[in-house]
């Protein structure tokens, strides 16, 4: 009876220590429902760092919503608008399929990425985007297997990284409507 219990908790540890992470992180995102990530958003430029700590809202396919105290980001497949509270302006851009952010790698898109194998990766796994130059990786518990970290190297002294706090499965959220009442609009849809 021993050794059987010992095989079977080793298989569990070899069968957990075998999981993809990263593609049961996909897989979860292709559920249907909404995934709520309560995550910490730092953007390090030329020695200036930004930090933003929210919940970012993963709606579909290229479909998000972000929420601080200072943000709000609406993100709908080929437009964004960005709803800035500090400096009372709404902006708003479009997305093209040449562009690429941390959110949107976040949200399950992962067409202009392309995973590479490092060894002693160590629950970390590393992405390039070929077409722009930039790297990066996902970072994963140990223990439990859930997302801890995204990051993105996007050149010299530009560092993005988003902390995962907790992962919530919401059944029923749909997009919130834009309020621009009192809001300067800049819009740069050309």
């Amino acid at each position: 009876m021993k050794i059987v219990t010992s095989f079977i908790l080793i298989f569990i540890l070899f069968d957990f220590a075998a999981a993809n992470h990263i593609d049961e992180f996909y897989e979860m995102l292709e559920n249907p429902g909404t995934v709520a990530f309560n995550i910490k958003y730092t953007q390090t430029q030329f020695g200036s760092v930004f930090e933003s700590v929210g919940v970012c809202y993963f709606i579909g396919s290229d479909e998000y919503f972000y929420q601080s105290e200072d943000l709000e980001i609406y993100a709908q497949v080929d437009q964004i608008a960005t709803k800035n509270f500090r400096t009372k302006q709404v902006l708003l851009n479009s997305i093209n399929n040449n562009n690429i952010s941390l959110m949107t790698i976040l949200s399950g898109n992962k067409k202009q990425i392309e995973f590479i194998d490092k060894s002693n990766r160590d629950f970390n796994y590393y992405f390039v985007v070929t077409q722009l130059g930039f790297d990066g990786f996902f970072s994963f518990n140990n223990k439990t297997g859930l997302m801890q970290s995204l990051n993105l190297n996007i050149g010299q002294n530009h560092l993005i990284s988003i902390e995962v706090n907790s992962i919530d499965l919401i059944d029923d959220f749909s997009m919130p409507t834009l309020n621009v009442e009192n809001f300067d609009i800049i819009d740069l849809r050309g």
